[in-house]
């Protein structure tokens, strides 16, 4: 059976076909081809077949057909190694690039980025040349290029709770981590600690006094002076979940919750894996402290009564922390 099809929607279904063509997704990839510079190059047979092996893998990945020698879009590749140093250059239709490799594992590296800046048309250090699969040596060592380095630290001081009275003693930090750059860090510890001896002596009227109080966790975020410098003062700051037990004659104290932390200090050592540092800590609570009073009677029937009252006890603490960097170095 034939269907009668009218002038006008045939020519329609031309047009149609001529966008397909016309808009039809993908291209067919072009053909390069990939030579040695022989009379600039300096590798060994064995390592130019092995460039331009590793050459061809990144036109490859980069959607270009590599074929035999002799056609017409031809790069041109030379290498000029002088100890570790390998000045590499890539010539053809689309302009000339070069770069340096720190070593042949290097190489690769190298490759992919002035591949994507030759096919892309677009200079060495334009947005996307480089990404995190590309990397080279000397880039990831250049100067600009920020390092960190991971101490792990413990610290030991003395300092002193300011509630009815002050609650002195020794204060101890078991365990820190910090992840410092040049200028700032990040300092995370756990299990800060002060603790009062006691010298309470109980009766009907109990005297004397102990206490405790800490942190349990503590984030704070610090500041190098002196960034680049073996030595450098530093300030900080941050926040922690604290708690305080303090015992004064017939008065009990207790409380917990979120305080700020203000810190400044003097390191050492931050060129070495070993750290020395001498910090003071400010521990501002913001929650008071809930204080009972208990009073007793001296003759029958010993009853006794309370009172209750809540109290602000900020700390003060000198110490010195001894820390080592992870993995030995930068």
């Amino acid at each position: 059976m034939n269907w009668p099809v009218s002038r006008q929607t045939a020519q329609a279904w031309l047009f149609a076909g001529f966008l397909l063509l016309v808009l039809a997704p993908g291209r067919a990839s072009a053909e390069v081809c990939l030579t040695i510079d022989e009379a600039r190059d300096t590798f060994s047979p064995r390592d130019r077949t092995a460039a331009l092996l590793l050459l061809a893998r990144q036109f490859e990945l980069a959607g270009e057909r590599v074929v035999p020698p002799d056609c017409p879009t031809l790069y041109r590749v030379s290498h000029v190694q002088f100890g570790t140093t390998i000045a590499i250059m890539i010539s053809g239709p689309k302009g000339q690039r070069d770069r340096t490799a720190i070593g042949m594992d290097d190489v690769p590296a190298v490759y992919s980025q002035m591949v994507r800046s030759l096919l892309r048309g677009q200079p060495m250090d334009a947005q996307g040349i480089v990404d995190r699969t590309n990397v080279s040596t000397t880039q990831a060592a250049a100067p600009g290029r920020v390092h960190s380095d991971s101490v792990v630290y413990a610290r030991l001081g003395y300092g002193g709770v300011f509630g009815d009275r002050v609650y002195d003693g020794p204060s101890v930090g078991v365990i820190g981590y910090r992840k410092e750059l040049d200028a700032f860090g990040i300092d995370v510890s756990f299990l800060n600690f002060q603790y009062k001896s006691s010298d309470r002596s109980y009766g009907s009227s109990p005297e004397g006094s102990s206490g405790m109080t800490g942190s349990w966790v503590k984030l704070a975020f610090l500041h190098f002076n002196a960034p680049l410098a073996d030595r450098s003062p530093y300030i900080g700051a941050g926040l922690s979940w604290s708690t305080a037990h303090l015992d004064n004659r017939g008065t009990s104290s207790d409380g917990s919750g979120l305080q700020g932390e203000l810190t400044a200090g003097y390191e050492l050592g931050r060129a070495s894996t070993i750290r020395v540092f001498i910090q003071a800590d400010a521990s501002l609570p913001f929650y008071k402290l809930r204080a009972v009073t208990y009073s007793y009677s001296s003759s029958p029937p010993f009853v006794y009564s309370t009172s209750t009252e809540h109290r602000y006890a900020p700390s003060l603490t000198l110490s010195m922390g001894l820390g080592w960097q992870r993995g030995g170095g930068r």
